[in-house]
């Protein structure tokens, strides 16, 4: 038996274990949100995108219930002036929502990935709604309006997700293709170099730098970048940027 053949036996036996352990922890409670994710997570590992998506909405539909079933015992406490324990009941529902709001995350993954962009958008809304603290929930949409070349929703989403977090490069890149996108030549580079900053490995930006100098007419620039991002991996190829090394 070669080595992908053997690599590939364990890992479906590994799969097929850990979905019997995942079903099971649903027999005995059905609303175990995050066996639901799980699950969701190792059909998706599978390629087995429509069960991958059937424990997804499983997931969000077992949170969602659970958090109304808490915050009305919350609101039930608040009425007898219970406020310590309505403050708990109030921070578990808090962190189902959280929960929620990551999971509605993967299934707007899922959905991307199929070219449903209507339903990864309304995926992305409902975990913002859920966790309005999300920087990652933010970047995601404003990418995905960015992608569909919608530059000025992309641009509230995109500034709001580097509000909330400034130390994630993928969000630097991502504002730094709109601004190049709209000419501003001189904010993409420096959005870029932030990423860098934050990621020096970060071979996507690099030629997305690269690039940007070629736009500039700055070839000696973009050939440092480029040579930069070869050297971190050899086997890329651009047809624009390859004339310029010779």
């Amino acid at each position: 038996m070669s080595q992908k053949k053997h690599q590939s036996k364990v890992k479906n036996k590994f799969s097929d274990s850990l979905k019997a352990h995942l079903l099971k922890a649903l027999e005995v409670d059905t609303k175990f949100s995050e066996a639901h994710f799980q699950l969701a997570l190792v059909y998706q590992d599978d390629e087995d995108y429509k069960e991958a998506e059937n424990y997804f909405k499983k997931a969000i539909k077992s949170d969602s219930q659970q958090i109304l079933e808490i915050e009305k015992r919350g609101e039930k406490l608040l009425k007898k002036f219970q406020f310590q324990n309505a403050k708990i009941l109030f921070i578990k529902a808090q962190k189902k929502k959280h929960h929620c709001a990551s999971v509605s995350i993967q299934l707007s993954n899922l959905y991307e990935s199929q070219n449903k962009l209507a339903k990864a958008k309304t995926c992305l809304k409902n975990s913002i709604q859920l966790n309005p603290e999300s920087s990652k929930a933010y970047r995601n949409l404003g990418i995905l309006l960015l992608k569909q070349k919608s530059y000025a929703s992309a641009r509230v989403y995109i500034d709001k997700a580097l509000d909330l977090d400034y130390s994630d490069c993928l969000t630097h890149l991502n504002l730094g293709k709109l601004m190049k996108q709209s000419k501003q030549y001189a904010d993409a580079e420096l959005h870029f170099l932030t990423a860098l900053d934050i990621n020096p490995k970060y071979v996507v930006c690099m030629l997305e730098i690269a690039h940007l100098h070629l736009v500039m007419k700055n070839q000696k620039e973009a050939k440092k970048y480029y040579q930069k991002a070869r050297e971190i991996s050899p086997d890329i190829s651009c047809k624009d940027l390859d004339k310029i090394l010779k």
